[in-house]
C-alpha cells in the first residue's frame, strides 16, 4: 500500500511539476481543483494537482516524476463518473486530466483499425469515421459527447451498437498504457515485431488486463478498435406493453437472435416525465437533425415528419417500451431484422410509433446536463446489474420489493425511482436510478448547460436526501451481488473483489502487484488497496 505523502514530498513534486509542464497545464489552486473531488454522486478529497498534459510524453513525465516521490496518480477521462472512479479518500494525489490526449492516430480502412488517444470522444471518433463510411461496433455512451475512449475502456462502457457487438471491451484490438513507473505496454500484435494491432488474443490476453480496470493497472494512452463498414440501412420500431416481465420477454426473445443494434426499455417513470421525447414538440433542432441523418433529403424529411406528426401522444398511458434499432447491410436485411423483432415482440406487446429510437439515432450524443438532473432540477443517480437474461425478472421483483419497504423513506424526502434495461449481446443491464432534491454541487453547475446551471444554481440543500439514497445505493449493491450480478464502471463502488471466488481475487491482486508494485495507479479503484 502506497504511503501517505510527506510535507516535503508534496512540496518537491509540485516544484518539479512546475518545470515539466506549462503553467496553464497545471492546477494547485484549492479552489479550482474541488469539482475534481467530485463525480456525478459522491465526493471525495481534492487532489494535490491536477495536471492537463496534451502528449503522450507529457504524461509519461508526470507519472515518472510521481513515482520517483511514491505519489498516486489517478487518471480522468470525461469525468462522467458515478461510481467514485476517480474520486479518492487521498489528498496526496496528482490527477491526470486527459480530455487534452484527443488526437485520432490513425484510421487504417485497408485493414479496418482506427487507434485513437485516450481523450478522444466518442463523438469526435464517430464524425471521423462517418466521413469514411466506416463506425466501430460498439460506437458509444450517450453522453459520447463529453465520455472519451479512454474512461469507455477503464468502465467497460456500453449503449450504441452493443445490442450486437458487446460492450466497449468487444471491439478493442490493443491498448497502449502509462504503468506505474512511467514506462509504457502496448498489447495484442501490435506487440509483436510487425507492429500492427490487427489480432487481440496473440498469446493470453493482456489486452482485457486493462480494460474494465477503473484506471487500476494503468493509464490509457492510446487504443487501437476494430472497424466496420457503416450500415447502408437502419430501421426501427417500439413496442408498448402492460407489464415489466411481458416487456423483458420480448427483450431477451430478440436478444437471443442477436438482430437488433440498440434495444432498451423504459419504466413508466421514464415513459412519462422524463422520457426523451418528451419536449419533441418544440425541438425544431431535433427534428433539423432527424432530417439530416436521412440517406437522401427525402428518406430524412419523411422520418422528421412522421417525428412529428406522432407528437407525444404515441406515449401516453403507456407503462413499459422497448425501443429497437435494426441496421443491414441493404434494405432488405434491415427490414427482415426489424420485421423478425415486430413477430417477437407482438407476443406480448403492441407496436407505437417508433419516435423515440429514431431520436436517439439523429442526436446520438447528449449534452451530459440531459443525464444529470431531472426537468425540476432533481438530482440523479443511477445503479445498475448486469445479468444473464434467466435472472431479469428475480432481480427486478427483489428490487421492487426493496422499493417497497423503503417507501416511508422515499415518501419523506420526496425521492422518485425508475428503472430501465438495455441490451449488450444476450447480457442484460438492469438499471435502476434516484431523482432526489438537493442543492447542485460544483461538478454539476460545471456540467450543466449555462441556461440550467443558473435556472437551478440556488436549489436549496435538503439534508438527509443525499444520505437516504447512499444507504439504497449500498442496500441495492448488496442484493444484486446476492443474485450474482456482475457491473460495469466497477470504480471505488461495487463490491468487486467481495464477488469474487478467493482464488480469482487473489490473481487479481497478483495482476496489481505485478503492473504496480508500490500501489499508485488509482489506489482503491476495484477495491485493491
Amino acid at each position: 500500500m502506497v504511503d501517505v505523502a510527506t510535507a516535503a514530498q508534496r512540496a518537491g513534486l509540485l516544484e518539479n511539476l512546475r518545470t515539466l509542464v506549462p503553467a496553464a497545464d497545471l492546477l494547485v489552486d484549492p479552489l479550482a481543483l474541488r469539482p475534481y473531488a467530485m463525480d456525478a454522486f459522491w465526493q471525495g478529497a481534492a487532489p494535490l494537482a491536477v495536471v492537463a498534459p496534451h502528449t503522450q510524453d507529457g504524461v509519461l513525465a508526470v507519472v515518472r516524476a510521481c513515482a520517483a516521490r511514491g505519489i498516486a496518480v489517478i487518471p480522468r477521462g470525461g469525468g462522467m463518473s458515478y461510481t467514485k472512479g476517480y474520486v479518492s479518500g487521498r489528498d496526496d494525489c496528482v490527477m491526470l486530466d486527459l480530455r487534452r490526449l484527443d488526437r485520432i492516430v490513425a484510421i487504417d480502412a485497408e485493414n479496418m483499425i482506427v487507434t485513437a488517444e485516450a481523450g478522444c470522444t466518442w463523438q469526435s471518433i464517430y464524425e471521423a469515421l462517418r466521413e469514411r463510411g466506416l463506425r466501430t461496433p460498439y460506437f458509444g455512451p450517450m453522453s459520447g459527447m463529453r465520455a472519451t475512449v479512454g474512461g469507455a475502456l477503464s468502465q467497460n462502457s456500453m449503449f450504441y451498437g452493443s445490442a450486437t457487438y458487446g460492450t466497449v471491451a468487444e471491439s478493442v484490438l490493443s491498448v497502449k498504457v502509462a504503468l506505474a513507473d512511467g514506462s509504457t505496454l502496448v498489447t495484442g500484435s501490435r506487440a509483436n515485431r510487425g507492429g500492427i494491432a490487427f489480432h487481440r488474443h496473440y498469446g493470453p490476453d493482456v489486452t482485457g488486463v486493462f480494460l474494465s480496470d477503473a484506471g487500476a493497472m494503468g493509464i490509457k494512452l492510446e487504443a487501437s478498435i476494430r472497424l466496420i463498414e457503416a450500415p447502408a440501412s437502419s430501421t426501427f420500431a417500439s413496442f408498448a406493453f402492460d407489464d415489466f416481465r411481458s416487456m423483458v420477454e420480448a427483450q431477451a426473445a430478440i436478444a437471443r437472435r442477436r438482430i437488433a443494434a440498440e434495444m432498451f426499455g423504459l419504466d413508466p417513470y421514464l415513459n412519462g416525465s422524463r422520457t426523451l421525447v418528451k419536449d419533441l414538440k418544440s425541438g425544431l433542432r431535433t427534428l433539423a437533425s432527424i432530417a439530416a441523418s436521412g440517406r437522401t433529403l427525402r428518406e430524412g424529411l419523411a422520418s422528421a415528419a412522421s417525428v412529428a406528426r406522432a407528437g407525444t401522444d404515441f406515449i401516453e398511458g403507456v407503462r413499459y417500451s422497448l425501443h429497437v434499432v435494426c441496421d443491414g447491410e441493404c434494405d432488405a436485411i434491415a427490414q427482415w431484422r426489424i420485421d423478425e423483432v415486430r413477430r417477437l415482440a407482438s407476443r406480448t406487446g403492441r407496436e407505437i410509433e417508433a419516435t423515440i429510437p429514431r431520436v436517439c439515432r439523429a442526436t446520438p450524443f447528449k449534452h451530459p446536463g440531459e443525464f444529470l438532473v431531472g426537468h425540476a432540477g432533481e438530482r440523479w443517480i443511477p445503479i445498475h446489474a448486469c445479468l444473464p437474461l434467466s435472472k431479469a425478472n428475480e432481480v427486478y421483483e427483489a428490487t421492487m420489493r426493496y422499493f417497497e419497504s423503503k417507501r416511508e423513506l422515499l415518501e419523506r424526502y420526496r425521492i422518485s425511482t425508475s428503472h430501465l434495461t438495455g441490451s449488450a449481446g444476450t447480457e442484460l443491464v438492469f438499471e435502476p436510478a434516484f431523482y432526489y432534491p438537493d442543492a447542485m454541487t460544483e461538478f454539476h453547475l460545471q456540467n450543466l448547460e449555462p441556461r440550467d446551471a443558473e435556472r437551478y444554481r440556488t436549489l436549496p440543500a435538503v439534508p438527509g436526501a443525499g444520505d437516504a439514497v447512499r444507504g439504497m445505493l449500498g442496500d441495492l449493491a448488496q442484493l444484486f451481488l446476492a443474485h450474482g450480478a456482475v457491473h460495469q464502471q466497477i470504480g471505488r463502488f461495487y463490491p468487486y473483489l467481495d464477488s469474487l471466488d478467493p482464488a480469482t481475487a487473489q490473481a487479481v491482486r497478483g495482476l496489481k502487484s505485478l503492473f504496480d508494485p508500490r500501489g499508485l495507479m488509482n489506489p482503491g479503484a476495484l477495491g485493491l488497496p
